[in-house]
């Protein structure tokens, strides 16, 4: 125990990186994306932000899938032996989501480049991007729970 002259205990200064290692992983990489996507969605009356956050929430979900490297490995794998129709549903799935959001960056890019909305359709594309969110983080829910929690007590974010 780091003590002061005086016989006091040493307070430890935590710096800004340990603080973000300290919390559960999905507070620093799943929840931001999810609340970036409904920001997105209340700015749409403002285009400067809307812009913003859109490419912001573009970045953000390359990170989200930068943390992920095993799944999205075993996502885009191409197995020689036959799959279960659960895998390939899943893979077909996550193909549809990540054109989606690819989609939606694109049809945004254009009606900020001055594109009329009746040739792009990045309101409904942006529609479909939050259905499937939300089958998303349905599926996901138990292992998103998990990483709520914190693995150990002493790890608990104050």
């Amino acid at each position: 125990m780091n003590l002061h002259p005086g016989g006091m205990p040493a307070t430890t200064r935590v710096g800004r990186g340990e603080r973000l290692r300290r919390l559960p992983p999905a507070l620093v990489t799943d929840l931001p994306v999810l609340g970036l996507l409904v920001l997105c969605w209340l700015l749409v009356p403002i285009a400067w932000a809307h812009l913003a956050t859109g490419l912001a929430l573009a970045g953000l979900i390359g990170v989200h899938l930068r943390t992920r490297p095993r799944q999205v490995a075993r996502l885009s794998r191409r197995d020689r032996r036959p799959g279960s129709a659960r895998q390939a549903g899943r893979r077909l799935g996550y193909g549809v989501f990540l054109a989606a959001a690819a989609a939606m960056t694109v049809t945004g890019l254009l009606r900020w480049s001055g594109v009329p909305p009746q040739y792009v359709w990045h309101g409904g594309i942006s529609y479909l991007l939050l259905t499937l969110v939300v089958v998303h983080l349905w599926s996901i829910r138990r292992p998103l729970w998990a990483r709520l929690r914190p693995r150990d007590p002493a790890r608990r974010c104050r």
